[in-house]
């Protein structure tokens, strides 16, 4: 069965079109729409492809990766003979309505009734955007609102600009101050405060950038509950012997993943043959579960920076397991045994896509589908490299042919694909090997198979079934292997989840992020991606780090030095040991009036610590409500139970900790039987004074870290009743 011809309509881009009355045949093919839409009258025929790939068109072919946020070359008009004008140039899968006849709204006309997540998420794209746009000199189409389109929560643009200068941060902080007076209340101040560092030029780098959107976005992503179901399942199809492929979770059921635990799938295609493929398949699916267990995936330890290197090790465990595996069996060339991956972790309110080979992960939502990952076969590296135009890289010999896969060399040469994005809205995603995505099916068939699972209409496991009768009845040449993550994304109805969130003000960054322009691999970077095995340049870096190593232990050995002179050193075997704070300890915790070596390492995220007050006649604890700033929030008394939730620290005012009130200690009557309020400001005049506290269980506020060090309870057991409103 062949597939029916679908409609390209098509966004033309060129000198002279938009003079171009409506009802306008060009080329004797493209029937022009309204507002420069064309659709192609002949779809059946390949369009011409320019002869030369021109500075206009390379950008769209080395930013194919980003062909979630970025149309595709489809073709050109020739000019006709004898005149100077340049091609037409035609774009698919633009920000194009389904009906074909209107462009999708911009995103300025959509920002005032989104939600403070989905206006983050907006941002959030477009600063992933910014450094890959940069280096194809074409980030000033982000400066331009008719070209900022959006299709739910994808930012897509409707063309690329060619620079005329060279725009910077600064002018894209200048561009996002519009949108500030209509952001939604709990991130208006965060996105004020953002464009000032941006216009200031205290975030210098897009890296920067998104670091604090992801932070923001992490904080706005507490206020939603997510729901998380996956079901999967593999046939070897109506013309295979044996099933090559495997996925992960197995069963014929759903799982419903708990809220406390990450939601892991993963689908393998064998390759290799008979007791090659299946065994590839199997034992990638082994090790990566293992590895996925054994990263620290709790709320508490959310940070993309370094879960996606740990997803990218994981993978290069899993293929030099399995490329062992050949050597030790003596497999070579054809006979070496591996198997593509595509595996989806959500974690959080993010969810982290791994992907290598030609499976694929498609997202699929009220507004679209879209294919996410792009394979890794011969014509879409030709794409990426500037060569050819997609549809014409198709038509070469060995198009479809891998240039990378799980096992197949060992990890050196490996470059999987690790992407991450916000979960806002509910969704399917699916993934699958080729058996199912082969001749279009699942663009054929997301619609009437898939959609209605988010409308409630039928369940996951009946759409799983379904879409593997499709792959063996419209396809059947193959194994077919799907998994499905149904992700709903509900408010919470807690009502401290409704009040206005505070996000922190933003924080200068320091250098060793590193500079965005000291990336310059076009073909094989991704906004959402990052490549693993890539070359980095080290020297530099590494030679800082040696003459600060030496220059530590030579200042080290001096002050040893000094103390022994000094008869500083505890000699008698009884005395216990000190903890000496390292020269980073030093930096980042000024000295105390009590040690703080201890503290320090107690102060990790959802800790439960217990504040007491060491130093007689000193102020009670007092919260504030921002860090940094001197607005009280309350207070609370001695011995209150609290847990950590984050850290934040500035150049000037050193390191903040927001905590939240687990529980408080019954406040003790003075001699009169009465309970006296106390002033806040004032030191107390002994340690028993009674408190009545204004803060309760539950609340959060901002204490300096050194205070924190100061009060710390030693060695602290929480039981039961000191956890109170809190879980560690």
């Amino acid at each position: 069965m062949q597939n029916p011809v679908a409609k390209h309509y098509l966004w033309t881009v060129g000198e002279g079109i938009e003079d171009q009355p409506s009802g306008t045949l060009l080329a004797d093919r493209y029937l022009l729409k309204t507002n420069r839409i064309a659709v192609d009258t002949r779809p059946e025929l390949l369009p011409d492809i320019p002869s030369e790939i021109s500075d206009q068109i390379s950008p769209y072919l080395k930013l194919f990766a980003y062909r979630l946020h970025i149309p595709q070359v489809y073709g050109v008009i020739s000019p006709a003979k004898g005149t100077n004008h340049k091609p037409i140039i035609l774009l698919e899968k633009g920000p194009i309505a389904t009906h074909g006849e209107t462009l999708m709204p911009t995103l300025a006309a959509l920002w005032p009734d989104a939600t403070a997540m989905r206006q983050l998420n907006w941002l959030w794209q477009i600063a992933q955007l910014w450094q890959p746009l940069t280096r194809q000199e074409v980030a000033s189409s982000l400066l331009n609102s008719h070209l900022l389109r959006v299709q739910g929560r994808f930012v897509r643009l409707l063309q690329l600009d060619l620079d005329i200068h060279n725009p910077t941060l600064k002018q894209l902080g200048y561009f996002w101050q519009q949108w500030v007076p209509t952001a939604q209340p709990q991130i208006q101040k965060f996105l004020r405060q953002l464009t000032h560092q941006m216009i200031s030029g205290e975030l210098r780098t897009s890296t920067q950038l998104i670091q604090q959107l992801d932070q923001a976005l992490s904080i706005c992503g507490r206020g939603y509950h997510r729901r998380i179901e996956i079901a999967a399942g593999t046939d070897a199809g109506p013309t295979r012997s044996h099933n090559e492929d495997a996925c992960y979770p197995e069963g014929s059921k759903p799982i419903l993943v708990p809220v406390t635990e990450p939601a892991l799938a993963i689908v393998c295609d064998g390759i290799g043959g008979q007791d090659g493929g299946e065994v590839a398949s199997s034992m990638a699916i082994d090790v990566l579960r293992q590895q996925v267990e054994q990263m620290p995936l709790h709320q508490a330890n959310w940070d993309p920076l370094s879960l996606t290197p740990k997803l990218k090790r994981a993978t290069c465990i899993a293929n030099d397991m399995i490329c062992q595996r050949n050597d030790d069996e003596n497999r070579q060339g054809r006979e070496r045994m591996g198997t593509t991956l595509v595996m989806a972790l959500a974690h959080i309110h993010e969810i982290y896509l791994i992907h290598l080979g030609d499976s694929r992960v498609y997202w699929i939502s009220s507004s679209g589908c879209h294919q996410v990952t792009v394979d890794d076969d011969v014509a879409s590296r030709q794409v990426r490299l500037g060569c050819a135009l997609y549809r014409d890289a198709l038509q070469q010999g060995a198009s479809g042919a891998l240039i990378q896969a799980l096992g197949i060399t060992s990890s050196v040469t490996l470059h999987p694909t690790v992407q991450r994005f916000p979960l806002d809205e509910d969704c399917v995603f699916l993934l699958c090997s080729d058996g199912l995505s082969d001749r279009d099916r699942v663009e054929q068939y997301w619609e009437a198979e898939i959609l209605p699972v988010l409308r409630q209409e039928v369940d996951l496991a009946t759409v799983r079934d379904r879409l593997i009768e499709i792959a063996n009845t419209q396809n059947g040449h193959d194994n077919v292997t799907i998994a499905l993550l149904l992700i709903t994304v509900v408010p919470k109805d807690d009502p401290d989840a409704q009040k206005e969130i505070c996000i922190p003000p933003v924080i200068p960054l320091t250098d060793e992020l590193g500079d965005d322009s000291s990336d310059t691999n076009d073909a094989e970077d991704s906004s959402m991606e990052t490549v693993i095995g890539r070359p980095r340049p080290v020297q530099s870096g590494v030679k800082k780090i040696w003459f600060l190593s030496l220059g530590i232990a030579v200042l080290l050995g001096i002050l040893g030095a000094l103390l022994y002179g000094l008869g500083m050193f505890n000699h008698d075997p009884q005395a216990q040991p000190t903890d000496t704070p390292t020269p980073t300890d030093s930096l980042s915790n000024p000295p105390t009036s009590t040690p703080t070596a201890s503290a320090t390492s107690l102060l990790k995220l959802q800790s439960l610590i217990k504040l007491g007050n060491p130093i007689a006649n000193s102020k009670p604890i007092t919260l504030l409500t921002e860090f940094g700033k001197n607005t009280v929030k309350g207070t609370v008394p001695e011995g209150t139970v609290f847990q950590v939730q984050q850290k934040q620290s500035t150049p000037q005012g050193g390191t903040w900790v927001e905590v939240k009130i687990c529980s408080t200690p019954t406040t003790k009557a003075s001699v009169n039987g009465q309970l006296s309020q106390v002033d806040a400001t004032q030191p107390l005049s002994s340690p028993y004074t009674p408190v009545t506290p204004s803060l309760q269980a539950g609340n959060q506020g901002w204490l300096p870290e050194q205070e924190i060090n100061n009060r710390l309870i030693p060695n602290f057991s929480p039981v039961g009743q000191d956890k109170g409103q809190c879980t560690p």
